[in-house]
């Protein structure tokens, strides 16, 4: 039976796949901007759950690639009444199944009224796929599980291309900076195959700590923050743990006068951005809590996971596996089958998030 741990395993492989079927994906897309990409001031990207996390993981490289503003919106954001909607902006809607409701309805109605809208979801078969006006495929492959490891990946780094494509599309991104790119997403399988083998035995080392703890607080600064972000969603819905997660300056800022020893605070860099506050924060929590940890390549002490990275703007797609697999091995060690499907129906009595 494939596990989850399984599907982590794959993500080097479909990071590989992506990349060699870009072109290709984004030929369809490529056309559809061709004459607003000149007119085109913001890239709002609408998603719900990992479609959100994903995007907020892939924003500072897409502002970079693309030159244009970038947000991340909640489809409940976007649906509201009052919401003011931009007209030069190009809406991306996010939803690896493309069954999100929310994010359909929104789809639907922005089309009605003329905006530029695209779709990213696993197939143009999808029922968002086959609505929207412009349908950019996911290549991800078959994911066998609903607590999204692949999706989550594989959707941060579609974002990034796509932001690519519009900055070469907009001579914001010259031929040599959009191949420089490619290369540094290249170096992304090896090193995410490295670091989720060091986060295995890494974990089983720290298993009792996180376990004890009322819950975990994740914080990363840049991209690292919607890694932080995952990393909270990941902790709560594999091993069930209370965690949370936070920018790294309103880490500083706003827990900051609750944090205690009951807390696990782990902190990720990249070893590049805002490194000072993240050893600064992992060293306070570490010297007066005694429950601290870092992840990323420069690290305080022993029972910190290093992680070497390529140390380029893919650096998050790495270290994104390290608490993926974290999440995977603290519920195995509470006994929690991971492989059991999942049963919505009480809860679909109730509410239901996605189409059948």
């Amino acid at each position: 039976m494939v596990t989850l741990l399984d599907c982590i395993r794959r993500i080097p492989s479909v990071i590989e796949n992506i990349l060699d079927q870009q072109e290709e994906a984004f030929r369809d897309f490529d056309k559809y901007i061709e004459d607003k990409a000149e007119q085109m001031d913001e890239l709002v990207l609408i998603g719900s759950g990992t479609s959100n996390t994903s995007s907020l993981t892939a924003r500072p490289l897409m502002e970079k690639a693309s030159g244009l503003r970038v947000r991340a919106v909640y489809p409940n954001e976007a649906a509201a009444e009052d919401a003011v909607m931009n007209r030069r902006a190009l809406y991306v809607f996010v939803s690896q199944t493309g069954t999100s409701k929310v994010v359909r309805q929104v789809m639907d109605r922005l089309n009605e009224e003329g905006f530029w809208t695209a779709a990213l979801t696993e197939s143009p078969g999808t029922p968002i796929g086959r609505a929207a006006v412009c349908h950019v495929p996911m290549d991800l492959g078959p994911e066998e599980y609903p607590m999204r490891t692949i999706g989550y990946t594989g959707s941060a780094l579609d974002l990034m291309l796509l932001a690519m494509h519009v900055g070469r599309c907009r001579g914001h991104l010259a031929k040599e900076q959009y191949d420089r790119l490619l290369s540094d997403a290249r170096k992304v399988p090896a090193c995410h195959q490295e670091a989720a083998a060091r986060a295995e035995a890494w974990i089983k080392a720290r298993e009792q700590q996180i376990l004890g703890s009322r819950c975990v607080i994740f914080t990363g600064a840049g991209a690292l923050y919607g890694v932080a972000q995952e990393a909270s969603v990941k902790f709560w819905e594999v091993p069930y743990l209370a965690s949370f997660g936070y920018e790294l300056e309103e880490g500083l800022h706003g827990p900051n006068y609750g944090y205690s020893s009951e807390h696990c605070v782990i902190v990720l860099n990249d070893g590049r951005h805002e490194l000072e506050k993240a050893l600064a924060l992992t060293r306070y929590t570490k010297e007066v809590f005694r429950n601290g940890l870092l992840i990323g390549p420069v690290t305080v002490s022993e029972d910190d996971l290093q992680i070497p990275l390529p140390g380029n703007d893919f650096d998050c797609l790495v270290l994104s596996g390290t608490v993926q697999v974290a999440a995977y091995f603290l519920a195995e060690d509470q006994g929690i089958d991971t492989t059991v499907p999942h049963d919505h129906t009480v809860m679909n009595r109730y509410f239901m998030t996605h189409s059948i």
